[in-house]
């Protein structure tokens, strides 16, 4: 859609030939017409396969003709004769000046005024009012919009890099030319100049914020395509550093300067192309304006942009394994030359500084065919090699420069960085198989607390996965499981983070981790299998723990990992998942659990203890949310349990199923001689489970609450069956125990789960006893949504009386108060769409019960949803989690 044939259209549909003004609703009916059908162009020429940045450089042209047409109706529309000649410039700021407009971007505009300060005449307000009130008449996204002289302008821009940075494409769309052609002689010599210095290095401040905000990952399972690492914001950055170094936005300029290969630019400009047309299929899909690739958004964004593949997710695959190469290399591209325009600075500056100081920033050192330049700070310091046949006369360096990279503590120069990518044709089964190679690898991780880091930089440079093939198919994999917040690589990688954290000082709450890690006499082993027990994802199996064991095994023949070493590293890929899956879905007190669970250790405490940190930074590197207190307080449960099995397995059993009577002589010495006989009435009906590991003073506790409730009821009426709360904090776990002793009757577990969840309390668990004379003893382990104690006296009260007025009818129904409580919880309702539910049944695993495992979206009520519904089919619940 050549300019020409576009300014045609635009002159056969909106000019105004008549010269008179025309009625607001004519005026309405023709440019409703004419935006309608030039985007329905630009829809079909998107549907086609058209470029990102094509379209969306089409669609600014379209809004120039538009605006400068209506604008131009505006001032028929105006009743003093001057209109016309009124000072006033409609620029084009912001996205729309830089012609990046996708379907519902919004137009940035400012009316601008000559001079130094405004003094606005009514007609001058009149006309901008008209003008910005037709634009919401006709549903345009109109975003910032000010009315500002030009030095006005230049003083918000010098206190406003975003102010500053919409100006830097300015264009002139419709008014009076005067005040723009001020605005453009006047803009580099009072925006920069003295200042460029101060907008480089705010540049870097803002990228530094920007890429913390996004956890400083590209490979988030929900990117966010325009602030994101890797998306548009990076292209926008380049543009203005390049301006504020170059004055032009062109990035031809930086090929010119040497700062960056034609080819790599070539790269940067195909992945901006290909971010916006996701941009732009985004807003088609969502019909607004939208920045976030969501898990709902991915399959209809893949058909929208025509991927082929059968299944939908091989479709979301393969978008966002393309999205993903585009913005790497867009981050990659970017970071190299923000990072040597960083270096030049520094070496300019380092000039210009004279005697000691000077010679002790510009220390140097080689080694091994390589230059440690060290910098004013540690950032600054990289590696450079002497000269471009390094890694031609020893393909081996190019191991060693990673173990030169941890030991001294530096960064990869830019022109390393594309030498070592340069040089991967070395990197082959001769070099994998290498004994100095994998020794140098092994090397690198077994330096507890500093992996991460060296990992990073391979995995950045593409080196990791050309040496380790089954961790480089995993590179920019979508894991379609809800609770992955990260590509596999990612989620690998970030796991070595939280391991690393253990080594220093850990987090406050991680000491026992953090001990069990120091004690850890090949620290190798543990890196090395998290850096393996995800990779069988790759192979699209139902079983990928069982793929990455098969894989680990591999590694271990090209590694020579043999004996204990090689069954430690097997076990953990192949068990990585057991703790968390025995603990969250069995009973962690249970004897023949724990026995099964001792097996799976092979009887060893090395194996338990390597596997709990290996879950912990697992959990951790999975989401924000993948580590709590309640899946904290589980996981030890069943680590100190099996500890004690493994420690004496025959005193264990002997006290978890054999006689009570020392359990029970430690509880009546808390009690005087009135409760003899209700501790015999405990201890003879509560089922034995009870009684594991659960000590005196807590079993005291119980039979108390039990004399309460029964002194209680012998108040009421005959025949009442109420039941009686009592609540019990812990605050160090972010929970708190609710007991609930009652008389057993039909939809129990649904009453007082309903009432919790009508009042915004999360139920984490639930242990169900019911002793042998039908007085029933509930433990529900419960929260608030912020993960914290229920503390509140006022919450307490209406829990209770909700509770008691269920127990009078059998006609209760909680469903309404529990959606208003759903409403406010965001993402839920997105949550539930794009999580599938699913139920399990197992009559196999346990020899008394049905196991129902259940996969949801979690939510306020979903207890009562399910107690309710095996409630109303006449089942009982023995145990729930």
């Amino acid at each position: 859609m050549p300019a020409t044939k576009l300014a045609d259209r635009a002159r056969e549909a909106l000019a105004n030939t008549s010269g008179k003004a025309r009625s607001k609703t004519e005026i309405t009916k023709i440019y409703k017409a004419f935006r309608k059908a030039e985007e329905l162009r630009l829809k079909i020429k998107h549907d086609a396969g058209g470029g990102g940045r094509e379209l969306c450089e089409l669609r600014s042209d379209i809004y120039d003709e538009f605006l400068s047409y209506l604008w131009d109706d505006m001032i028929l529309q105006c009743e003093f004769a001057d209109a016309a000649q009124r000072p006033i410039s409609l620029v084009a700021v912001g996205g729309y000046a830089r012609r990046c407009m996708n379907p519902h971007s919004d137009v940035d505009m400012t009316f601008v005024f000559p001079g130094n300060s405004l003094h606005p005449v009514k007609e001058d307000v009149a006309i901008i009012s008209a003008f910005v009130n037709i634009l919401f008449t006709l549903g345009i996204n109109v975003g910032d919009h000010a009315s500002r002289s030009v030095g006005e302008t230049f003083k918000q821009a010098n206190g406003n890099y975003e102010i500053k940075t919409s100006l830097i494409d300015c264009r002139l769309i419709a008014g009076h030319k005067e005040a723009f052609e001020e605005l453009k002689a006047r803009y580099d010599k009072e925006c920069f100049g003295k200042h460029s210095s101060k907008f480089l290095h705010d540049r870097q401040h803002d990228i530094a914020e920007r890429h913390a905000r996004y956890e400083h990952t590209p490979y988030r399972q929900e990117p966010h395509v325009k602030n994101g690492l890797g998306g548009l914001r990076e292209y926008h950055n380049l543009q203005w550093v390049t301006y504020a170094k170059f004055h032009t936005t062109n990035l031809r300029e930086l090929v010119k300067q040497d700062l960056i290969s034609a080819a790599a630019l070539r790269e940067i400009e195909q992945a901006y192309d290909f971010v916006l047309r996701v941009r732009t299929a985004l807003h088609y899909v969502e019909k607004r304006e939208s920045d976030v690739l969501t898990l709902k958004l991915q399959g209809n964004v893949s058909e929208h942009l025509g991927y082929r593949q059968h299944h939908i997710l091989r479709k979301i695959e393969s978008l966002m394994k393309d999205y993903y190469r585009h913005t790497i290399a867009m981050l990659h591209r970017t970071s190299q030359v923000l990072d040597k325009l960083r270096l030049l600075t520094l070496e300019e500056e380092l000039r210009g500084v004279k005697g000691y100081l000077a010679r002790r920033r510009a220390k140097t050192e080689k080694f091994d065919g390589f230059i440690a330049k060290l910098g004013r700070e540690e950032k600054d310091a990289r590696i450079y090699a002497e000269d471009e046949k390094i890694f031609k006369e020893d393909p081996h360096r190019l191991m060693r420069l990673f173990v030169h990279t941890q030991q001294r503590h530096l960064r990869l120069s830019p022109d390393l960085f594309e030498l070592v990518q340069k040089s991967f044709r070395y990197v082959d089964q001769t070099f994998r198989y290498n004994k100095e190679v994998r020794e140098s690898f092994i090397a690198i991780l077994s330096q507890k607390g500093d992996v991460a880091r060296v990992l990073r930089q391979m995995h950045r440079v593409g080196f990791l996965g050309k040496y380790m093939p089954e961790f480089g198919a995993m590179t920019n994999l979508v894991q379609h499981e809800f609770f992955h917040q990260y590509t596999a690589d990612e989620h690998t990688l970030r796991c070595i983070d939280r391991l690393d954290e253990l080594a220093g000082t850990p987090p406050k709450g991680n000491e026992f981790y953090a001990s069990l890690f120091r004690e850890m006499q090949e620290p190798f082993v543990i890196y090395l299998a998290l850096i393996l027990h995800d990779a069988g994802r790759a192979m699209n199996s139902s079983n990928h723990a069982l793929e990455s064991t098969v894989l680990a095994d591999r590694v271990c023949r090209r590694l020579q990992i043999k004996g204990e070493h090689r069954k430690l590293l097997l076990f953990l890929v192949d068990s990585h998942l057991e703790l968390y899956r025995t603990a969250t879905k069995n009973d962690p007190q249970d004897p023949d659990v724990i026995a099964g669970f001792a097996r799976i250790m092979r009887g060893q405490q090395t194996y338990l203890d390597a596997l709990l940190v290996f879950t912990v930074v697992d959990s951790k590197g999975t989401s924000a949310a993948g580590w709590n207190s309640w899946k904290e307080s589980l996981i030890t449960q069943l680590y100190h349990n099996t500890t004690r099995y493994l420690n004496d397995p025959t005193d264990y059993m002997r006290r978890a199923t054999g006689p009570l009577d020392e359990v029970k002589v430690a509880v009546q010495k808390l009690f005087d001689a009135t409760y003899a006989e209700e501790i015999d009435a405990h201890f003879n009906n509560m089922p034995r489970s009870y009684f594991n590991y659960r000590d005196a003073e807590r079993i005291a506790f119980h039979i108390r609450t039990i004399r309460w409730h029964n002194e209680r009821v012998a108040k009421l009426k005959a025949g009442a069956n109420v039941p009686t709360l009592t609540w019990v904090n812990h605050l160090e776990h972010g929970s708190s125990d609710l007991v609930v002793v009652c008389q057993d009757r039909p939809l129990l577990l649904a009453r007082i789960a309903g009432a919790l969840g009508a009042h915004n309390v999360n139920i984490l668990n639930a242990s169900l006893y019911r002793r042998a004379d039908g007085v029933v003893l509930d433990i529900f382990r419960v929260c608030t949504v912020n993960f914290e104690a229920v503390s509140s006296d006022r919450t307490r009260t209406r829990v209770k009386n909700d509770v008691e007025h269920a127990f009078k009818t059998d006609d209760f129904d909680f469903s309404a108060a529990i959606a208003e409580h759903r409403r406010p919880l965001l993402g839920a309702t997105q949550q539930i769409g794009e999580i599938p539910q699913r139920a399990f049944i197992n009559n196999d695993r346990s020899p008394e019960h049905t196991i129902i495992e259940l996969q949801a979206a979690d939510r306020i009520g979903l207890l009562y949803d399910v107690c309710t519904a095996i409630g109303r089919l006449g089942l009982n619940i023995w145990h729930a989690r």
